[in-house]
C-alpha cells in the first residue's frame, strides 16, 4: 500500500525549511487588536445604518435645537441661559444613538455575520473589545462635535441678547453631552450583545432612558426623588444646565452611569465568550 507523498517544503522568507513540516509561501502574520479595529471600522463605516443613525442623531440635536432658539430669538433676556434649550433635541437625538449601539453587534446575530466575525477572530473579546473601542470612538467624535455646532448657533443667534455662559460652562456642556452619547452608545452595544435582538435590545434601551422618571412621578417620595434624580433623563437635562433638582451634580450621574456600563460590558464579555456563537 503505497502513501502519497507530503507537501514539498517551501521556505518561508529568509527561513530554513524545518525537516517534515510544511512552510507557506505566504507570509504569516500574526493577528493583533489592530487587525480587529480595522476590520470593526470597514464594518461600521460600510453599512448604511450607521450614516442615517448618526444623521438623525445630528439632524435631531441641530434641528430641534435651532428651532427652540429660532423660536426663543425675540424673547431672550440678558442673563438667560441659551444652553437649555438643545435639551429637547439631545434628548431625542439619544435614541439614534442607541438604536445604533445595538445594531452594531445584533445586526451580526440577525444576519448571521456573527459566524463569519468569530472565524476571522477567534478571540472573542478582542472582537468585542473592538467593536467597543471603534464605536466609542466614532460616536464620541461626532456627538461632541454635533454639540459644539449646536453652541455655536445659539451664541451666533442668541449671544448678544442672552449673553453666553462662561466658557468653562460652554466647554462642560459640549464634553460632557459628547461622553454621555458615547456612554449611552456602548450600554447599549453591551445590551445588544446579551440579548442578540435588535427589537428587543433597543426596546430595553430605551425604556432605561424614560422609564425611570415615569416611575419617579408615581413613586414615593424617597424613591421617587431617587429614580428622577438618576435617570438618564435627569442626567441629559444637568449637562445643558436644566437640572431637575438644582443640587444634581451632571458629572456625577455620568459616572455612575459609566459605571453601569463598565459592568454591562463584563457582562456581555463573558456571555460572547462562553456561547457557542
Amino acid at each position: 500500500m503505497s502513501f502519497p507523498a507530503s507537501p514539498p517544503q517551501v521556505p518561508a522568507q529568509g527561513a530554513a525549511p524545518v525537516p517534515g513540516r510544511f512552510v507557506s509561501p505566504v507570509p504569516v502574520q500574526r493577528a493583533h487588536l489592530g487587525h480587529a479595529l480595522a476590520a470593526e471600522w470597514t464594518k461600521i463605516r460600510s453599512v448604511r445604518s450607521t450614516v442615517w443613525t448618526l444623521l438623525l442623531m445630528a439632524g435631531f440635536i441641530l434641528g430641534v435645537g435651532g428651532i427652540a432658539v429660532l423660536y426663543s430669538r425675540g424673547s431672550t433676556k440678558p442673563g438667560d441661559d441659551f444652553l437649555s434649550l438643545g435639551f429637547g433635541g439631545f434628548l431625542i437625538g439619544q435614541i439614534s444613538v442607541i438604536a445604533l449601539g445595538v445594531l452594531t453587534i445584533s445586526s451580526e446575530y440577525g444576519t448571521g455575520l456573527i459566524r463569519t466575525t468569530l472565524t476571522a477572530c477567534p478571540q472573542r473579546l478582542r472582537m468585542l473589545t473592538a467593536k467597543a473601542l471603534v464605536f466609542f470612538a466614532l460616536v464620541l467624535t461626532l456627538g461632541t462635535g454635533t454639540i459644539a455646532l449646536f453652541v455655536l448657533l445659539a451664541s451666533a443667534v442668541l449671544g448678544g441678547t442672552a449673553g453666553a455662559p462662561p466658557t468653562g460652562t460652554l466647554v462642560r456642556t459640549v464634553l460632557g453631552g459628547g461622553l454621555y452619547l458615547a456612554v449611552i452608545g456602548l450600554m447599549s452595544l453591551a445590551v445588544g450583545a446579551l440579548l442578540r435582538h435588535s427589537a428587543g435590545a433597543i426596546a430595553t434601551m430605551i425604556g432605561f432612558v424614560l422609564l425611570p422618571i415615569i416611575l419617579g412621578l408615581f413613586a414615593g417620595d424617597r424613591i421617587g426623588r431617587f429614580l428622577i434624580e438618576y435617570s438618564p433623563v435627569s442626567i441629559s437635562a444637568a449637562i445643558f444646565g436644566e437640572a431637575l433638582d438644582p443640587s444634581t451634580n451632571g458629572w456625577q450621574l455620568l459616572g455612575v452611569l459609566t459605571l453601569i456600563t463598565a459592568v454591562l460590558l463584563t457582562a456581555a464579555g463573558v456571555a460572547v465568550a462562553r456561547r457557542d456563537v
